[in-house]
């Protein structure tokens, strides 16, 4: 249901696709910049002694940078741990192998090569990304994160010709599907000169909604860490997404649906037959 094996091969996908097109035309960015930053930060990676299959808790850094980060860590074959308060601990929930506090990283990734040949190459099964929330850790793959952000694209119907601009903080699998992956899977610069749609918390063409326990609002995009990111566009519900909500519960069935939580015990209580089932009213 998606054309990358991985997320590394997307960034290696759309250098080869659009190497002289922006990604971030703000900045004068293009896909071959990303990619050879991209290299630079997993070589980095490395040599702070990261292995294929750890997990790097990643803090907010200034932009681009948190997006540069973690597709360097994909591109060594690691898994992101991402925090919605990276503030708190998070070792009562999950171990990290390494942790990048914000800071200088183009200073620390200065000198580095911008190729970078993997030893491992993840699969699409595989973990990519642990959200932490609510005291607890969701773990979704490389699979979850394309299949969602390839589900919204169709839905709002942007692709290479078009441009857009999104503004949301590092902290949300939002944030992870529609500005760091989004820009890339569709093929659309992202800019804030005169955007064909804008995706925000506020203001914008599309809202990104976290706090709901109902589906009305045609332009909302209902966010649900449980299925990745988003739910649904408006009430069309996305392509390869099953719901139901009846009164406060959400049943779900589809390709974005996470891997499982951290805590098998959690697990247990959400996992019916082949359903998630959650409470809106968390």
């Amino acid at each position: 249901m998606t054309p990358y094996p991985n997320l590394r091969g997307l960034v290696e996908g759309q250098n080869v696709k659009h190497h002289g097109k922006m990604i971030y035309a703000d900045l004068e960015m293009t896909n071959m910049d990303f990619y050879s930053k991209v290299q630079q930060i997993a070589n980095w990676l490395v040599s702070k002694g990261l292995k294929p299959k750890e997990r790097v808790w990643v803090h907010p850094q200034d932009f681009p940078f948190t997006e540069l980060l973690i597709f360097g860590v994909w591109t060594v074959g690691a898994s992101v741990i991402l925090a919605e308060d990276h503030v708190q601990g998070i070792d009562h929930i999950i171990d990290a192998d390494l942790v990048i506090e914000a800071g200088p990283i183009s200073k620390l990734t200065k000198g580095q090569p911008d190729s970078f040949e993997p030893t491992y190459k993840s699969h699409l099964d595989d973990e990519a990304l642990i959200f932490i929330s609510g005291g607890k850790g969701l773990r979704l793959s490389h699979y979850n994160l394309l299949v969602n952000a390839n589900d919204v694209q169709r839905k709002l119907d942007l692709f290479d010709d078009g441009k857009f601009y999104v503004d949301l903080e590092p902290t949300s699998t939002a944030w992870v599907v529609l500005q760091a992956i989004f820009p890339l899977y569709t093929g659309a610069p992202m800019t804030s000169k005169k955007p064909d749609l804008t995706i925000g918390t506020k203001n914008a063409d599309y809202i990104v909604d976290f706090d709901w326990n109902q589906i009305k609002e045609s332009n909302h995009l209902y966010i649900i860490p449980e299925n990745t990111a988003v739910l649904s566009v408006g009430d069309q519900g996305l392509h390869l997404t099953a719901f139901e909500i009846n009164k406060d519960q959400l049943t779900v069935n589809g390709h974005s649906v996470m891997m499982g939580y951290v805590d098998d015990e959690l697990n247990e209580k959400v996992f019916t037959g082949e359903s998630l089932v959650l409470q809106l009213n968390r």
